[in-house]
């Protein structure tokens, strides 16, 4: 094992190699080849499908996102707003949508009417496409076109989440009758396919056919395509960025991290002038998980959620990124997140229930490569307190198919919110939701919480729903069912020749209004 002086050194070599590198590589940047206005951009991850009804990754989702539209969509502070659907009503039951469509074409001219509509839903709906979306319209009874611009939904029992899903790509509309979506996309979206070189390249260009202006009556979008790369190597990837490839860096990966940010979360100096860091909330709480089967007493699972410094392990793991989780599963961002319900830090009452018990339960953290820091900052802190636990590091493909299994004991896992609504996260603890069946994978089941779901699922959004979503996640607290580490933030670095890209909480990609100055 390397000496800490070894590995302060090499951490030295490598700051100074990247500082190095960026000032070679920005005084030899070359001019860029294309006269558009195109927006680079790096994928690692790849992109599986441009088919929406298998949209389920983020790499997926961005590209989706600029292909094609829904009925309605997020706005940047995750309300509802028009899409392919101008207006729309719903009746007193609250099970009957009614949509007017807008004037729209699809990439191939193709005018949008019902029957394109009814087409997507019911595909998505079909066993035979597997999409891993069907779950959204699950509870939709019948789907139907009243006429050409008229579309009508009928639920089996009210949802007050139901606009929220429909604004998942999953619900993007496609031409009735396409099949081939995946290598012959075919949207309304402010962008169209050009070329996919399989693992290297993705070229889009704008639509010309758009139905969105700006302010001032200019059609969107101002670019005039989009290039996504496939680099795996992340290292690559900076430097590509540094050296002026790319057109904005997503994401923060250990290997450049501390090259690029300060421990407090801001960008290092040297990147200042050049480059702006945008963050904000991201809906994506990471936590650790008790498998509820397992007899692990309460007083304990309370002790290991108070051995824990959060703020101390967002400032030297992830350079002050993220939000420390003072609350419950709900994260920062939602209606229905309290900042006061968590369990906080207190090691002197965790030590004392831990030196409480003559023999102490065996237990395992089990985790993926990319969390292993965070396992066991846990297991560090729990050792000072007297209790030694495991940390098993196992492939990402072994921990989805144990903990869907129910043979893991305690585990690492993060929610990502599939649409902006609280209910998104306490389903996660309800009892129908229990793995292999839907994502409560702490197999955690109550009567009382069950009860309160339910009835939150029928509300109406607004304050009693709210209050009762908090109480439900207060319940979830008290009973220290899982272990909340931090809330997410989206963390965007660009450089100056780039502005105009949007976000949102569910961490969107919009490029509508996007430009990038040519050198």
């Amino acid at each position: 094992m390397p000496s800490s002086s070894n590995r302060l050194k090499k951490a030295s070599f490598l700051g100074g190699f990247f500082v190095v590198v960026f000032f070679v590589l920005t005084a030899c940047n070359m001019d860029r080849a294309h006269k558009h206005m195109v927006f680079r951009y790096n994928e690692p991850a790849g992109i599986p499908s441009l088919d929406p009804a298998f949209a389920k990754e983020k790499s997926s989702i961005w590209a989706v996102q600029q292909l094609y539209e829904g009925l309605v969509a997020l706005d940047a502070n995750n309300k509802i707003a028009p899409s392919l659907a101008d207006d729309w009503k719903i009746d007193s039951t609250a099970t009957v949508y009614t949509f007017r469509l807008r004037d729209a074409q699809f990439h191939n001219s193709k005018t949008v009417i019902a029957e394109d509509v009814v087409y997507s839903l019911t595909r998505l709906k079909d066993p035979r496409v597997a999409s891993p979306g069907r779950w959204v319209v699950e509870g939709v009874s019948t789907c139907r076109a009243i006429d050409a611009s008229t579309v009508e939904i009928v639920l089996q029992e009210p949802n007050s989440s139901f606009l929220s899903l429909l604004a998942m790509p999953f619900c993007s509309i496609i031409p009735s009758g396409e099949t081939a979506l995946n290598s012959a996309p075919v949207g309304t979206g402010p962008f169209k396919f050009h070329v996919w070189h399989y693992g290297e390249k993705l070229v889009l260009h704008k639509n010309e056919m758009y139905w969105r202006i700006d302010s001032a009556g200019v059609q969107l979008p101002y670019l005039d395509g989009i290039s996504i790369s496939f680099l795996t190597d992340q290292q690559s990837a900076f430097l590509e960025y540094l050296r002026g490839n790319f057109d904005f860096l997503p994401n923060l990966d250990p290997s450049f991290k501390d090259d690029l940010l300060t421990r407090q979360g801001t960008l290092q100096e040297r990147y200042m002038a050049e480059h702006t860091l945008v963050r904000g909330p991201f809906l994506n709480t990471e936590y650790l998980v008790f498998n509820a089967e397992r007899s692990l007493p309460r007083d304990l699972r309370w002790a290991i959620n108070a051995s824990i410094d959060r703020a101390e392990m967002i400032a030297s793991l992830r350079n002050g990124v993220g939000v420390p989780a003072s609350g419950g599963i709900i994260p920062v961002g939602l209606p229905g997140h309290q900042t006061t319900v968590g369990i906080g830090y207190a090691p002197d009452s965790a030590e004392s229930i831990i030196k409480s018990y003559e023999v102490l339960p065996e237990l395992t953290l089990t985790t993926v490569a990319n969390y292993r820091d965070l396992c066991e900052f846990v297991q560090g802190a729990l050792a000072k307190l007297g209790w030694e636990i495991s940390v098993n590091v196992v492939p990402s493909a072994a921990l989805r198919s144990e903990k869907s299994a129910g043979s893991l004991e305690f585990f690492r896992a993060s929610w990502i919110a599939d649409f902006p609504d609280a209910a998104n996260y306490l389903m996660l603890f309800c009892s129908e939701m229990k793995a292999p069946n839907g994502p409560n994978y702490s197999r955690y089941s109550s009567p009382i919480f069950d009860s309160l779901y339910r009835t939150i699922q029928y509300l109406p959004i607004g304050e009693e729903r709210t209050e009762l979503m908090s109480t439900a996640d207060a319940f979830l607290t008290d009973e220290a069912v899982c272990v909340p580490l931090y809330y997410d933030e989206v963390l965007r670095v660009f450089p100056s020749r780039t502005s105009g890209v949007r976000t949102n909480a569910l961490n969107a990609l919009n490029l509508l209004e996007t430009r990038v100055v040519q050198d």
